[in-house]
């Protein structure tokens, strides 16, 4: 039997694509891009993945509904492997699209791929101002101010302001989202308080935080903005904690009161429930000059006098017996004039030791159980038993 027929090949085409990193991207409320989009083209999959060049047609776009405006608009003149695009902070502040298109032919008549990524903002720290609307005044996002029982605020992530004022503007623009009424009378008796940071006063709330209004810079500056909270550009002049009970003031006035578990901040010292009190660093009476000081460290109480030079100690010394490591007492006594130590006394719980010089003389006695010894310059010179 013979079969005859023609049999056909048909051999699927290399799939090409664009790649884009990051998937979404991210702007924070002041319109700044939190990494570079990164465009790539590529033919092939997997392992058989490469590089290839196409005409691109890049696009900045804002969408409303089946509304698009063009904002933006790159076609570059050759082909491109790669293209890398950074919203500028001071432009398309209502962008929510970018739309990427990759064609054969210069023309733009032979489509590759297309890919749409979204752009997403992060809502704004809803901040006051303090003075009237002014035309050369200049409004971050959120940034709000009070008229005629109105608040309002500036919505975009551009910052800017309007030739004339909010509510003119408003009526004349009523689209532009520029500027956002909120009347006073509807919101929750706070001026703020249905946006993220709620204000009472000079108290301002976040989540677990009621933080003051003022505090410091990192300088140690006075400055008002709190939307910096949490980074070292705002430190509260107050700070409360609901959630873990922590209390922070930079000037803090008790008239009474029972404090429990008090410690420094930086655990120099530790108050617990008992009321003992335990010393981690050093403590001294002056910073210099004639003083006494606490060393935890060495376990020491020193005396200083007012040319630096230790004239007393308090301290303990080791004795090594048959593995066992004994802690005895022993006291420092010293003299000095000016810088030379003329005198010194050593007392230990079972002898006394003493020297004094006296012209070129060293002077030296022992007082112990077994009798008092004298010596000068380091012989004996006369011994007195204890029988």
């Amino acid at each position: 039997m013979i079969l005859t027929g023609t049999f056909y090949l048909i051999a699927d085409t290399e799939r090409l694509w664009i790649g884009v990193n990051p998937e979404t991207v991210s702007l924070d409320a002041n319109n700044v891009q939190a990494a570079p989009l990164q465009v790539r083209f590529w033919a092939g999959e997997g392992s058989n993945k490469v590089a290839m060049s196409a005409y691109l047609t890049f696009r900045v776009e804002s969408v409303v509904g089946s509304s698009v405006t063009k904002l933006f608009e790159d076609k570059p003149v050759s082909k491109v492997s790669s293209y890398d695009y950074t919203i500028p902070s001071d432009q398309y502040a209502t962008a929510n699209r970018i739309s990427i298109y990759a064609y054969e032919d210069a023309a733009r008549t032979k489509e590759i791929d297309s890919k749409q990524v979204n752009i997403v903002a992060a809502n704004p720290t809803p901040f006051p101002r303090s003075d009237d609307w002014n035309v050369e005044n200049v409004y971050k996002n959120g940034e709000y101010l009070k008229q005629d029982n109105v608040l309002y605020m500036w919505t975009s992530r551009v910052p800017g302001n309007t030739e004339i004022s909010p509510k003119e503007w408003i009526e004349a623009h009523q689209e532009s989202g520029l500027w956002t009424p909120f009347p006073y009378n509807r919101l929750i008796v706070a001026e703020i308080a249905l946006l993220n940071f709620a204000l009472i006063g000079s108290a301002v709330f976040q989540d677990e935080y009621m933080i003051s209004q003022q505090g410091v810079d990192a300088s140690g500056n006075p400055t008002n903005d709190f939307r910096k909270f949490g980074t070292e550009e705002f430190t509260p002049n107050l700070l409360l904690n609901f959630a873990t009970g922590l209390f922070e003031g930079n000037n803090v006035k008790v008239n009474g009161g029972i404090f429990k578990n008090i410690q420094s901040p930086n655990g120099s010292f530790e108050i617990d429930e008992e009321g003992n009190i335990q010393i981690i660093g050093e403590l001294s009476t002056s910073m210099n000059g004639t003083r006494i000081e606490i060393s935890p460290k060495t376990n020491s109480i020193k005396m200083f006098n007012q040319d630096n030079n230790e004239v007393g100690r308090i301290s303990f010394m080791t004795e090594e017996w048959m593995g066992i490591t004994n802690y005895y007492p022993r006291v420092f006594l010293r003299r000095f004039s000016g810088n030379n130590m003329v005198d010194e006394i050593q007392t230990t719980g079972s002898s006394i030791n003493g020297y004094s010089v006296v012209g070129s003389n060293y002077l030296e006695y022992n007082l112990g159980p077994f009798g008092l010894i004298f010596s000068e310059n380091g012989k004996e010179t006369k011994r007195y038993s204890n029988k």
